[in-house]
């Protein structure tokens, strides 16, 4: 093997001898040269050591090569770890600095430890990774999208402004000239703005692919030590990487800007003392992107809530929006996380955990209104049409596994220990079991408007959303009523979901808001309206697991809101 380097061989200059090396042993931290490479993987208490070419060797970092096994203080191999300083210790400094602290760890048990799970901080790390440079990506599409909205927005300007040109006379054309040079100084440099972020990510999306390089040279390529010291060194980068990413967030360089002008008022009644033909302004708007970042509790995108919030601090974040297609009346996550939609017309649209579309399931049914989660593949759909069924679908086959004829319309429907509550077109709410594949009829809830309505239920009570009334109606599950509730706030209730602590939220689809209600019914506020893109929502869900609200409109956009 020709030598790649200048490093000689350890072995041979401890003879004095100069032979250029051609192989690197981490553990033993010696360059080899070919003939001792030889007699070491041959050596009895060598032969595990696994050497690695000296080009392999040149192409790890730096942090790694220069990892080293003795104390600086001391001169000693480290043999201890002590978490409570976050310290390699050699024998010494276990005497001089670490003697009454007990949380102290044999190195050796660390590297065995590691031996068990020998990537998985360095895959950690690559995960973060590989979310930071999903997180550049997206930021780069997004001002992607911003430049040509705003050059789009430019050309719609320049329309208009030549529009207006039209109704003065020639006079001001010297007016006209000085607005567009405005229109594209602000334009310019709206752009030279945006490109100059699009450049960092990208530059940063480099730098991120050099790290995942790293990342692979070491897991193939290093000790358990190097690995165990490296990681340090590899997470100080990643962080430094992240909080590059991050203050371009917090900092607004990946706000949205838009321009637009604003013509003078006095343009239609009095043009002969009009100055300037109007004004080229620049706004941002606050980005809508979801970021994942290393330092969220979870490292995911969703952060469960840890425990109940009183009815009047109930809040929520918007996490995605996502464009929907078809009629949405129906939504749930299903437990892998995946958003559920119902298109009236005959289908579940399903969609990943991002919001990103991935397949359309046929369910054949007149119609496809209501959608319940019956367990981890399985959903059941209400048919709100001519068929008067229950379908239940298999979502990872797209298959209907079986139809449950109900001989009514079916509207609104919850799974719950076993029944299935199901708001009805002329008989009220049904409860019903299918045992053995028969349909037995546990209780029905007579006088109840059933249609376009929808349910929803827990261990002890059903909640009903009158939607022809305006009314949401609470039953215990003998059919009483224990409580109903009705006020201008909330028109034409549709959808209805409880939260972890029995807090009822309702779809208001004339009212276009979301309105949360306390569990005795006594308690009501506005959480989402018109301004946060609630129109005429139909369908609503709340994952208990992840503690998160999914809202979806009748037309055009569903959104996911973290909850706390």
């Amino acid at each position: 093997m020709a030598n790649q380097s200048d490093e000689f061989c350890d072995i041979c200059q401890r003879m004095d001898i100069s032979k250029p090396a051609d192989a690197f042993c981490p553990q033993c931290e010696d360059f080899l040269c070919g003939p001792c490479q030889n007699h070491h993987k041959v050596a009895k208490l060598l032969n595990s050591h696994q050497t690695i070419s000296i080009v392999e060797y040149m192409k790890l970092p730096t942090f790694i090569k220069n990892v080293n096994i003795k104390c600086a203080d001391h001169e000693n191999i480290f043999e201890c770890y002590c978490k409570t300083h976050d310290n390699l210790c050699c024998k010494k400094c276990l005497i001089t600095s670490h003697s009454d602290y007990n949380e102290i760890t044999l190195i050796e048990d660390l590297l065995s430890m590691s031996a068990l799970q020998k990537t998985s901080a360095l895959d950690d790390i690559e995960q973060i990774l590989k979310r930071l440079s999903t997180n550049i990506h997206t930021a780069i599409d997004d001002r992607k999208r911003n430049l040509y909205e705003i050059q789009q927005q430019k050309g719609n300007l320049l329309g208009k402004i030549k529009e207006k040109r039209k109704e003065i006379n020639n006079l001001l054309d010297l007016l006209e000239k000085s607005l567009l040079q405005e229109l594209s100084e602000v334009e310019k440099e709206s752009s030279k703005k945006l490109e100059m972020v699009i450049k960092e990510l990208e530059q940063r999306s480099s730098k991120l692919i050099q790290l995942q390089s790293d990342i692979a040279l070491m897991k193939c390529c290093t000790s358990n030590f190097q690995i165990f010291m490296g990681v340090r060194k590899m997470i100080e980068h990643v962080s430094s990487e992240e909080r590059h990413i991050k203050s371009l967030f917090c900092s607004g360089s990946l706000n949205n800007v838009t321009i637009e002008c604003i013509f003078n008022d006095q343009l239609s009644t009095f043009i002969e003392n009009i100055k300037t033909l109007g004004k080229i302004e620049m706004t941002t708007i606050k980005s809508e992107i979801s970021f994942s970042w290393a330092d969220d509790k979870t490292a995911q995108l969703y952060t469960p809530r840890q425990k109940a919030r009183p009815f009047k601090d109930i809040q929520v974040e918007l996490v995605h929006r996502i464009n929907t297609r078809g009629h949405v009346t129906g939504c749930v996550i299903s437990p892998s996380g995946k958003i559920l939609l119902t298109d009236y017309n005959y289908s579940i649209l399903i969609y990943d955990k991002s919001g990103g579309f991935e397949t359309r399931i046929n369910v054949q049914s007149s119609h496809a209104f209501s959608i319940s989660v019956v367990d981890e593949t399985t959903v059941a759909i209400s048919a709100g049409g001519w068929e008067q069924n229950i379908v239940l679908v298999d979502i990872n086959s797209g298959n209907i596994v079986k139809e449950i004829q109900m001989s009514d319309w079916c509207f609104g429907i919850s799974f719950q220990n076993g029944s299935y509550i199901v708001s009805t077109n002329s008989k009220g709410i049904q409860i019903i079991r299918t045992p053995q594949e028969n349909v037995t009829n546990v209780m029905s809830v007579s006088g109840v408007n059933g249609n376009d309505s929808y349910v929803t239920s827990c261990q002890n009570f059903i909640v009903h959303s009158d939607c022809t009334s305006d009314a949401i109606i609470c039953y215990n599950l003998k059919g009483e009523v224990l409580w109903s509730y009705k006020d201008p706030i909330l028109r034409q209730p549709c959808g209805i979901t409880l939260d972890s602590d029995s807090n009822i939220y309702v779809a208001g689809s004339a009212s276009n808001n979301i309105v949360v209600i306390s569990p005795d019914g006594a308690y009501a506020k506005s959480l989402l309206d018109s301004s946060h893109g609630i129109l005429d929502p139909r369908a609503i869900y709340f994952d208990k697991k992840d503690y998160v609200l999914l809202v979806a409109n009748y037309q055009g956009s569903a959104f996911v809101y973290a909850v706390s």
